[in-house]
């Protein structure tokens, strides 16, 4: 298969962030205010917007090698902007097959550039779950790593990882549990989320065995901002039952 032709990585980039700040300026939209990191950046583009720019850009994609995917990927996270990460992510779902274990230097400094919630969740959707299907042992030290790194976006992948089709699947429930375990003292609100997340996620598949899990952190006075939003799918008299147990 021949090469794609060289295309000027830079040059495409700021392309991209001339036309994001354009769509950024047409809307009285506050950019991003519930991501709390100052680092995270914003034009202000709507998220209807966004997903009809990253549509538009699928030609400047297809005319990229890997290679150049990654470089402009790792650019654009670079730039602090939240809107030129969610051009990143849509680029490295196209290369997982990039990111093996020798590269997973790389891989944790672009995940640690994201700065914000909505960044990390996008990030473990798609991408790195297909990178734990590849290199599952690897990934599984990796990610056990970021369960106690300094960095409050590693440890919040660390467990939003293990939701959605992950937590489905069945196959990690064990890794997911110790690395919530890890964290249910985490101070930061945005780890507590992720927790209690990845708890809800497990408990739709696994009830029997993470309810009482999450009835034996209530009684241990962990946050309520875990255990509660562990509980969101539990309803009517069950939730009653729950919440009104003696601590």
């Amino acid at each position: 298969m021949s090469r794609p032709p060289l295309v000027n990585v830079d040059a495409l980039q700021h392309a991209i962030s001339s036309k994001l700040s354009c769509l950024g300026e047409t809307t009285p939209y506050a950019a991003d205010a519930n991501e709390p990191d100052p680092r995270y950046l914003g034009y202000g583009v709507r998220a209807p917007e966004m997903k009809r720019f990253l549509t538009s850009l699928k030609p400047d994609f297809a005319a990229l090698d890997t290679e150049q995917k990654v470089n402009l990927a790792t650019n654009l996270i670079a730039s602090g902007y939240g809107e030129q990460k969610s051009v990143a992510l849509a680029l490295l779902e196209e290369v997982p097959e990039y990111f093996t274990p020798g590269r997973f230097d790389q891989l944790e400094d672009l995940v640690s550039g994201l700065h914000g919630w909505s960044k990390i969740d996008g990030v473990t959707k798609l991408f790195l779950p297909s990178i734990l299907q590849r290199h599952e042992r690897e990934m599984i030290e990796l990610l056990s790593s970021w369960n106690t790194h300094g960095d409050r976006w590693l440890r919040r992948a660390s467990v939003v990882l293990f939701t959605r089709k992950v937590a489905k699947s069945g196959l990690f429930k064990d890794v997911a549990l110790r690395h919530c375990d890890v964290l249910i003292r985490d101070a930061e609100h945005l780890v507590q989320t992720g927790v209690g997340w990845c708890l809800r996620d497990l408990m739709r598949w696994h009830r029997e065995e993470i309810l009482p899990y999450v009835v034996d952190l209530r009684r241990m006075g962990v946050s309520s901002k875990i255990t509660l939003y562990a509980l969101r799918d539990i309803k009517g008299e069950e939730r009653k039952a729950v919440l009104h147990q003696n601590l």
